[in-house]
């Protein structure tokens, strides 16, 4: 091969890899709206609702299974996220996590702000990455007002209690899924009036101070709330006495992830809505203490009322809602 024509290729080359360049810097520059484009003309999905979208900022606290919520978040438009776990990438959270190989050892939120963006290159991604407790109550205050609404989705007591408090006193909206349920499951706290997580769960504790409360104590009726009817149903004989000791990690899996995590971007997309004076077409928020379930083992829906402890089967042709007392 002569000097020239090795001369020519390599110029051609570069010139190759300066138009691949140019563009994907075009595509970087479009990609919310490359993202947002195809759900436009699904009902509720309006210019206003999808504007709406881009400018909300979701506070997601636990980056784990109900992490996976992001995923879900910045593929529907969402690109302003605070972000809290104190934990790193496990290889077992592979099974329904994003990431590669890679990411193993790499902080949870560290490793999240590096999806969202390599997703859309415009996320505002803020991590924090810490435990919280019960000695946190001040500086939550100070991140959740920064913020439109809160995704929770951590499996320590003293954070699935404090950040409730912190949300219903800020009247923050707060959206909750188990990642651990096996199936859909979601609620909406609205914290517009009086009904709280502590007030619904009777604890006792309203107008304690979080620092003096007996969490163990208080575990029981924490659980109640969220074993809506069946759930236990979903695991082997023994397995969840296994997690409650802290022997095995909760069980989970891709496959139901996906489904509870899901939900929980459908009902912040419904929030956005009503937050923005937006009117739903079709569908509403599930407000708390209801609950919404899809149990794909059994194929049925149902709402659980955690205040009434009753089921609630729905009839999609007339609306209504039939109530039976929960064994």
């Amino acid at each position: 091969m002569t000097h020239a024509v090795r001369l020519l290729r390599t110029k051609a080359g570069r010139a190759a890899k300066r138009e691949r360049d140019s563009e994907s810097r075009k595509v970087l520059k479009t990609m919310w709206k490359d993202l947002v484009d195809r759900q436009r003309g699904i009902v509720n999905f309006s210019d206003a609702l999808i504007d709406a979208i881009g400018r909300t900022r979701v506070l997601v606290a636990g980056a784990g299974g109900n992490g996976a919520v992001l995923d879900f978040l910045v593929r529907t438009g969402f690109q302003r996220f605070v972000i809290i776990d104190f934990d790193v990438v496990e290889a077992t959270n592979l099974n329904r996590l994003p990431f590669t190989p890679q990411a193993v050892g790499k902080r949870k939120a560290e490793a999240w702000k590096e999806y969202l963006q390599a997703v859309n290159p415009a996320c505002e991604v803020t991590t924090h990455c810490r435990r919280v407790t019960k000695n946190d109550e001040a500086w939550l205050s100070d991140v959740i007002a920064g913020v439109d609404i809160v995704a929770l989705g951590m499996t320590d007591i003293e954070a699935n209690f404090l950040i409730p408090r912190v949300c219903h006193r800020l009247r923050k909206r707060m959206v909750v899924g188990p990642g651990t349920s096996n199936c859909w499951a979601v609620s909406t706290f609205t914290h517009e009036g009086d009904i709280s997580l502590e007030r619904v769960g009777r604890f006792g504790t309203e107008g304690v101070d979080a620092r003096e409360i007996d969490y163990e104590a208080v575990l029981p009726a924490f659980m109640r709330i969220y074993m809506f009817p069946g759930r236990t149903e979903r695991l082997s004989p023994g397995t969840l006495e296994k997690v409650r000791r802290g022997e095995i990690a909760p069980r989970n899996c891709k496959i139901f992830v996906s489904l509870v995590n899901a939900a929980a971007c459908w009902e912040i997309v419904k929030n956005t809505a009503v937050l923005n004076g937006i009117p739903l077409e079709n569908t509403r928020v599930i407000e708390f203490p209801l609950v919404q379930v899809f149990d794909p083992f059994r194929g049925s829906a149902y709402y659980w009322d955690a205040g009434k402890n009753r089921i609630g089967i729905p009839n999609w042709l007339t609306g209504k809602i039939r109530w039976h007392k929960a064994p």
